[in-house]
């Protein structure tokens, strides 16, 4: 019997979005009422406020995009509405430019890191495939714990285009676009983030059995993932301002009950496709 373990709602953006329409519309309701609130909750600023908090709760706070549209939403909140000027607006256009400078630099090197890795895992499973080759009798048993070993081992690649081995994926594509084919057999989900950029992820070779999540946010850019024709995939985002659209090949008599992709976050101010051939 297939082992659907329970969903990790942690991340789930729809109840924070949900949230965020309810308080908008209450604050709505009672301008209409002529109840007094202060003019800032309804202001610009608190657009950037709501967004930096979506992103940076569903990423633990670890979200360099989330930080930014928080910093930027409490300033100008601050100028504008409290007349709290701190004489910084001249520097925040060189601030942000190095801040993504920064991170752009370490990504590459995190990347190239990962290269290094993979392509040393590659020769070392080279070597010993190639000394294993004369004593394959009785090293059989051995090979298949190393190379689960190997498996078990291998680095999750993140912000890489070309091809993932990796179980699990995690792409943040931040002003930029990446194109990901994930090749594992027991592909366990991931994370996919696409601020002002883009995602293509090819899941046409990758396999799994039993339920898993992949959580998928776009925030003004767009992401298209391909996926077998026999896959059961549930699409639970939410999606504010922006598309969601299944173009799969819909074939009942191929769907396999045993391998189900759910797709949950949010898609904001963007796109998703999701294709099959």
């Amino acid at each position: 019997m297939a082992n659907y373990s329970k969903p990790n709602n942690s991340s789930d953006g729809g109840l924070i979005f949900g949230v965020i329409i309810l308080g908008l519309g209450v604050l709505l309701l009672l301008r209409k009422l002529g109840i007094f609130f202060p003019d800032w909750l309804l202001s610009w600023p608190m657009i950037l406020i709501a967004i930096g908090l979506v992103v940076s709760v569903k990423h633990q706070f670890r979200s360099l995009f989330g930080g930014i549209m928080l910093f930027i939403g409490v300033y100008f909140l601050f100028d504008r509405e409290f007349d709290l000027n701190f004489g910084i607006e001249r520097y925040i256009l060189p601030i942000g430019l190095i801040i993504l400078g920064i991170y752009l630099i370490t990504q590459k090197q995190k990347e190239k890191r990962i290269m290094d890795n993979i392509q040393d895992q590659i020769r070392n499973k080279s070597f010993k495939s190639s000394d294993s080759a004369g004593s394959r009798g009785d090293s059989s048993d051995s090979s298949q714990g190393a190379n689960s070993a190997e498996t078990s081992q291998k680095p999750p690649i993140s912000g890489v285009s070309g091809t993932s081995f990796s179980d699990r994926i995690n792409i943040d594509a931040v002003f930029s676009g990446v194109n990901k084919r994930v090749l594992s057999k027991n592909f366990q989900g991931g994370k996919l983030t696409a601020a002002f950029g883009g995602v293509d992820l090819d899941l046409t070779q990758a396999d799994f059995s039993g339920l898993i999540n992949l959580q998928v946010d776009v925030i003004f850019g767009g992401m298209k993932i391909i996926v077998p024709p026999h896959w059961d995939v549930r699409v639970e985002v939410t999606n504010v301002a922006a598309g969601v659209e299944d173009k799969r090949i819909y074939r009942q008599s191929e769907v396999d009950a045993d391998k189900v992709l759910v797709l949950r976050g949010t898609v904001f101010f963007g796109g998703l496709e999701i294709k099959s051939f």
